[in-house]
């Protein structure tokens, strides 16, 4: 007998369920390109004690860096960390 799974949506709209599943697929894959790997990568689920825009500078910063990483075509963004540390030609060379 085949395995299936049942899920349960809440939603205000009216779709019909090829829609919905195109937005659930497209709310998780924002979920597992970017937040998971601020999550996983910059451990951002658990920043250091500071205060003031700290945080918010450091989520500029982390967001700038996957950009980055993907637009040179790194397959993992600790390795695009490790290639670009010291390249800041290269990254500078993308503002003009």
């Amino acid at each position: 007998m085949p395995w299936y799974e049942r899920q349960f949506y809440i939603s205000s709209q009216i779709h019909d369920a090829q829609q919905l599943l195109a937005d659930t697929i497209g709310h998780w894959g924002i979920e597992n390109r970017l937040h998971w790997v601020r999550d996983v990568t910059f451990s951002e689920d658990f920043p250091p004690c500071c205060g003031g825009n700290a945080p918010v500078n450091w989520a500029i910063l982390h967001n700038f860096l996957i950009t980055i990483a993907r637009f040179f075509g790194f397959c993992t963004i600790p390795q695009a960390q490790c290639a670009l540390s010291n390249q800041l030609a290269q990254v500078f060379s993308l503002f003009v």
